[in-house]
């Protein structure tokens, strides 16, 4: 049930802390507190709802359940009622994401041999992409939910890691699982935060967080920081042959394309993509994800709920009741959102399971993630078992998800012991203004 808070407007809202007892007092707690409550739209499918009423009424029934089962996939969200058209399990999510790498790569390099230079910037989303549903997979191998045979993980887990240039399943293991899911979660000893000490630590302006965000994304000096992160970095803690695993996969690809006078379509092809593109979309999945450095003072148990969010991508279908030429300038804006916005986002950054990211840490050890779609919505339908004081909550689209992380990291206190942080980002984009309505 929505609990009305504060009279905003006159929409129902939800302040999770009513749940354990107190509201929030008017201290720097208190406006972290408030930053918390959710809107109705971000606790309800009545997004979804509204293009799935507005299918039905358009498409037959045979065109309108194809559609929807589009829809669906591209946004996360089923709408009431729906049932999983293509049941997909963990050999087709596998294979999907080995052969859609294979596959990206080898068109990334026919467009370079053909001087089809246009195609480039696709492919690069679809291969970066591709290998977050690779990471996806080493992730659940992380957390022994793939498959049954352990060898089989070690396996796929080390191919994952040596083409992706990452760390090794047993050091990612010891970073994620004994440090991100445990009461270290999104704060500075959580060895996943470590651009918090890059300028991102809570209680700064919102402002300044997407400044920064702008100039990680605009600075050479971030890629090779993180190339050097993954070639050399991550690398010496491993094994001895694990590194020369590494590098000699590494060196062997240079000496081939050297040999076959194929250097620029490896850099265009395959570094490109892995190096730049793919440190991107990690950017914006990783500030639309958890909201980083807030609410350090509460329990374990209310950081594992409020800390995280799903991200579904999708808008509201248009007012029926508007007259018929803003009805159709709606629809065209919904659909150019759609394929020109959010199916990107939906290839590039946020693939496979990584959607529903709250659901992964409320349930992480569950075996049914290849189904993840619907098994959260059931939960939802049904409550939230086990969680039932705290619904599971959502953004509708990547640049909203970032605004409510950046939101509620504006409003936390400044730790005592966080070093100050001087902003080096340049004069031009610090005088970009990100004045944005967030519609959290």
């Amino acid at each position: 049930m929505l609990k009305r808070a504060t009279a905003v407007d006159e929409q129902d809202f939800w302040d999770p802390f009513l749940e354990v007892g107190h509201s929030a007092p008017e201290t720097a707690q208190g406006r972290e507190e408030r930053a918390f409550v959710e809107r109705s739209r971000n606790l309800t499918t009545e997004v979804r709802e509204s293009v799935s009423r507005a299918i039905r009424r358009m498409f037959p029934r045979p065109v309108a359940v194809l559609l929807e089962a589009a829809v669906t996939w591209v946004s996360g969200c089923p709408h009431r009622g729906q049932q999983e058209l293509v049941k997909r399990g963990k050999v087709a999510y596998t294979l999907e994401a080995f052969g859609g790498f294979a596959v990206a790569v080898v068109l990334a390099h026919l467009a370079v041999v053909t001087e089809l230079w246009f195609v480039l910037p696709v492919l690069w989303l679809v291969l970066a992409g591709r290998t977050w549903a690779l990471f996806n997979i080493f992730h659940h191998a992380t957390h022994n939910t793939l498959f049954r045979s352990k060898r089989l993980n070690r396996v796929l887990a080390f191919w994952i890691s040596i083409i992706s240039f990452s760390s090794s399943l047993d050091s990612y293991r010891k970073e994620h699982i004994r440090s991100h899911h445990t009461r270290a979660m999104c704060t500075y000893e959580d060895k996943e935060a470590v651009f918090m000490s890059l300028g991102f630590s809570p209680g700064m302006p919102k402002s300044y967080y997407y400044r920064r965000l702008a100039w990680l994304i605009l600075s050479p000096r971030t890629y090779l920081l993180y190339t050097r992160y993954r070639l050399w970095d991550w690398q010496k803690q491993e094994p001895w042959p694990r590194r020369i695993a590494v590098w000699a996969y590494a060196a062997a690809l240079v000496a081939v394309a050297y040999r076959l006078d194929l250097m620029e379509s490896l850099l265009l092809s395959y570094v490109v993509p892995l190096f730049v593109v793919f440190n991107i979309t990690g950017l914006l999945g990783t500030f639309s994800e958890h909201h980083w450095g807030t609410l350090l003072d509460k329990p374990a148990r209310v950081r594992l709920v409020l800390l995280q969010q799903s991200r579904f991508l999708l808008d509201s279908a248009p007012d029926r009741t508007l007259p018929l030429r803003r009805r159709m300038t709606g629809w065209a804006r919904w659909w150019g959102r759609l394929l020109f916005y959010h199916l990107p986002v939906r290839v590039a950054v946020l693939p496979g399971d990584s959607v529903h990211h709250d659901h992964h840490h409320r349930h992480p050890r569950t075996e049914t993630w290849t189904s993840s779609t619907y098994e959260r919505f059931d939960h939802v339908c049904n409550g939230c078992p086990g969680f039932e004081n705290f619904p599971h909550t959502h953004a509708w689209s990547l640049g909203e998800a970032i605004d409510r992380v950046f939101t509620r990291m504006s409003a936390a206190p400044r730790p005592d012991n966080a070093e100050p942080f001087p902003d080096f980002t340049p004069a031009i984009v610090r005088r970009l203004k990100f004045w944005r309505r967030s519609p959290r």
